[in-house]
């Protein structure tokens, strides 16, 4: 749980207020219970879509294939307009299983210790949590999580907050497994990109073990973006055009275009033209030709997300072409463009913000500590159904607090903090003023005489010492400042590496590495 200072979490009601909002029956609710024992008024039951409508051993050959039966109310779609239609073809939680991407390396200071889908959001999140919360809002169930690069962290957290029981028993077997990479008697090497990383996994990806269909389609979605989608309107699209692959597109502005795979989307939303990372010629040609480009944001582009037929996508993936197939944006989709199969896109045009660097994810943090954010913790955190932590709640002593999230297990004292994002079991000390700045939490609770023990001992305490100054800052982990230090980037540095001494300057942005410690009255 985050408190928000200055407003209430929107949505909250007891277990048994959701289960019936759910729909839930008695025998489900007694299991959810019993599997699920409320501490401390933390039970939440994750707010799953129902979908109803028989099994069928083979779907394909069944006559309801077609029919709209998901059995779920008309709502809004993902990207703001009219309403959608019930779902054409076989309800999602038994047609459609999800790929999420976690696995790549990173520039970012922040991934020198763990995968970036692992660096926390809004003091008590992590990034994988975004796609997930979409996939089970969306009525997705089963999720694969492919990683490689300082997983830890993040196979971790995962087993800790998706436990298997909570994706609604044997009925619906959902699940979130974790697919690390590793040797094969098909493959003794590391994921080589994207694309490749399915590749490797399809074996266990496609295995029917748990005594599942295999899926109808493949939803591949990335670790590291902040959005809110309704995936069953992506789904709908891929399905009401007879799709082959189907690309969730968002209009963007000449700064991001070189950055992404610009599509050309043609009236009837096919698309016509794919290239990754354009650049010179080929990015002013894609410029304003697309269906949903605008004056503002002339380009349309690959949000990162697809939904494959599943025999297209293995098809894809195995074929043997001039040159290995191992990113989907560089090889995959133009490969299926060349081959004349059916692309198509869904426009999105809600909030979306892809975290390609430091800047963005910094910015990120901060934007949801805003009133009117267009995505709060809130949006996310209702669909973490469970915790590997139990932490009292924040001690705040004569602070001033404005516009900030504050994590459960920490302590403020006489401090000013504005526009910031205060991380589980953090310690502030009196007299500090920290503003616009990410204090990433410590890994461990502590209390007074914790830290009065270690200060005895003549050892570091966790947190910000006594009128320490922190301005456009981040305080990754475990870090301990003394007393009197000013964290300002003084010198308007734009990057810099002073590892040795415990920090970094990237974007402009001051990062205090995962354990360092700053003497008292250090300047940065």
């Amino acid at each position: 749980m985050t408190l928000m200072t200055g407003e209430l979490a929107p949505g909250r009601c007891s277990s048994t207020t959701r289960q019936a909002q759910l729909g839930l029956g008695q025998s489900q609710r007694r299991v959810a219970l019993h599997a699920r024992p409320c501490i401390r008024g933390r039970s939440r039951i994750a707010r799953q879509p129902v979908f109803a409508g028989p099994i069928t051993a083979d779907r394909s050959a069944s006559p309801k294939a077609s029919e709209n039966n998901t059995g779920h109310k008309p709502k809004t779609s993902s990207n703001g307009n009219a309403p959608s239609a019930r779902l054409i073809g076989p309800p999602v939680n038994e047609s459609v299983q999800a790929i999420l991407l976690a696995g790549g390396t990173s520039t970012n200071a922040l991934a020198r210790f763990r995968a970036m889908p692992a660096v926390k959001l809004g003091s008590n999140m992590q990034l994988i949590d975004v796609p997930i919360s979409n996939c089970i809002k969306s009525g997705v169930n089963k999720m694969y999580v492919l990683t490689q690069f300082n997983s830890h962290t993040l196979n971790t957290h995962i087993a800790a907050n998706y436990p298997p029981i909570v994706f609604g028993g044997p009925q619906k077997r959902g699940f979130v497994d974790v697919l690390t990479a590793s040797q094969t008697p098909k493959s003794a090497k590391w994921y080589k990109g994207s694309a490749d990383a399915v590749r490797q996994q399809l074996d266990s990806i496609l295995d029917a073990f748990r005594g599942m269909n295999l899926p109808d389609e493949l939803l591949v979605l990335s670790g590291q973006a902040i959005y809110k989608m309704d995936y069953s309107d992506l789904i709908q699209t891929h399905r009401q055009n007879n799709a082959d692959i189907t690309i969730a597109t968002h209009a963007v502005g000449l700064g991001q275009a070189s950055f992404r795979g610009c599509c050309k989307v043609e009236a009837d939303s096919g698309i016509s033209l794919f290239q990754e990372k354009p650049s010179g010629d080929d990015l002013a040609n894609l410029k304003a030709v697309s269906k949903n480009a605008t004056e503002q944001d002339p380009f349309e582009v690959s949000m990162g997300i697809y939904v494959f037929k599943r025999d297209v996508l293995v098809k894809l993936l195995q074929s043997d072409g001039d040159e290995p197939a191992d990113h989907f944006g560089h090889h995959i989709i133009p490969q299926a463009l060349k081959s004349s199969h059916k692309v198509v896109a869904h426009n999105f045009d809600g909030y979306w913000r892809d975290i390609s660097n430091l800047r963005d994810f910094f910015e990120v943090n901060l934007e949801m500590t805003r009133p009117g954010a267009p995505i709060t913790v809130f949006d996310v955190e209702e669909t973490i159904v469970s915790r590997g932590h139990i932490l009292p709640p924040a001690m705040i002593h004569k602070c001033e607090i404005k516009h900030s999230l504050v994590g459960e297990g920490s302590t403020l004292r006489g401090s000013s903090i504005k526009g910031s994002v205060i991380g589980c079991n953090s310690f502030v000390a009196k007299g500090c003023h920290i503003e616009d700045t990410l204090l990433m939490g410590n890994d461990n609770y502590s209390n007074d005489r914790v830290r009065e023990h270690a200060r005895s001992q003549g050892l570091s305490v966790l947190g910000i010492g006594e009128n320490s100054v922190i301005k456009r800052a981040i305080i990754d982990d475990n870090v301990s400042i003394g007393r009197n230090v000013k964290i300002t980037n003084k010198d308007s540095v734009d990057e810099a590496d002073f590892t040795d001494a415990g920090y970094v300057i990237q974007n402009g942005i001051v990062v205090i590495l995962k354990g360092a410690v700053i003497p008292d009255g250090t300047e940065i």
